[in-house]
């Protein structure tokens, strides 16, 4: 069976039958595109005619770009890949001894109060500052992941009653609390910025000049050269933000449950990684400042 087949069956049943979300089926083919380049490239393109050494190979070549979570997303797709055509195409399974590469939990990045501040505040008075420090007000003053900012629609927002319906991962609703400051900039930039572009009659919040959705790679690259010009660690991403939301949350003597809730984990062991930065935190001031630790 050639492996392009294999693959378009694969694809009809994550979607039709395991009923996948569309991000989660593109993101399936995107690895797997890349996958069957490799062994065309190797000379193979029958499902039998692929080896773990192949395999092994094209994993070898993937390391070299890819981050450590990248890499991993990517095996796990071949080897349900691979499960799938084993099981159902009747397949050998060459992927089956493959592993995951492992890594120790790295805690997440962290902004202080003063930082988010100075990030948070506008430069000047253009449009398209505005629309920027709204989007960054929502990642932080949320908790938002950057997909969930991207995908907020405006019947999502309850400006009322500073309520905002957050649809996360799985399709999973929730429910999150706007402050003063979001609402105040959701506002401005609704009744002005986004009422000047909106030439497509949008259905999302966050538009650009062009009124179409913002995107991803915006928030990224736009977050990244405002932080070099404010003197930041470039490092920072739209993560960082939605992370110091849950680290000032907690600071600030927050229960558990209930950052949980609002990050929308459905794991708990999930939030409880941003306890481990509380006792890093600790730790560091009792290094500095105890007087037995000091030589």
């Amino acid at each position: 069976m050639k492996i392009s087949e294999a693959m378009a069956d694969y694809f009809h049943y994550i979607t039709a039958v395991d009923q996948k979300s569309m991000k989660t089926v593109e993101s399936y083919k995107n690895e797997c595109a890349h996958y069957l380049k490799a062994l065309n490239e190797q000379g193979i393109e029958d499902m039998e005619a692929i080896t773990y050494q192949a395999i092994q190979q094209f994993i070898d070549a993937s390391a070299k770009t890819l981050s450590d979570n990248s890499l991993n997303h990517r095996i796990t797709c071949l080897r349900l890949f691979h499960e799938y055509a084993s099981t159902m195409l009747n397949c050998s399974n060459p992927a089956v001894y493959l592993k995951s590469k492992r890594h120790g939990q790295h805690l997440p990045n962290y902004l202080n109060k003063e930082d988010v501040t100075l990030l948070l505040t506008r430069q000047n008075e253009s449009e398209r500052e505005l629309l920027d420090v709204t989007i960054l007000e929502l990642i932080y003053g949320c908790g938002l992941r950057v997909s969930e900012c991207c995908d907020l629609k405006i019947n999502q927002v309850n400006l009322e009653q500073a309520l905002l319906r957050c649809r996360g991962k799985r399709d999973k609703e929730r429910y999150v609390p706007m402050n003063e400051n979001e609402i105040k900039l959701i506002k401005e930039y609704y009744g002005s910025v986004r009422r000047k572009w909106d030439c497509h009659r949008s259905m999302y919040l966050l538009i650009n000049s062009r009124g179409n959705q913002i995107s991803r790679q915006y928030i990224f690259t736009m977050l990244k050269k405002r932080c070099a010009s404010l003197g930041l660690d470039e490092r920072i991403s739209p993560h960082s933000l939605r992370h110091s939301f849950a680290s000032h949350l907690l600071d600030g003597g927050a229960d558990l449950r209930v950052v949980q809730e609002l990050l929308g984990h459905s794991d708990i062991a999930t939030t409880q990684i941003y306890t481990h930065i509380q006792d890093e935190r600790l730790k560091q001031a009792y290094r500095q400042f105890h007087p037995r630790n000091k030589k």
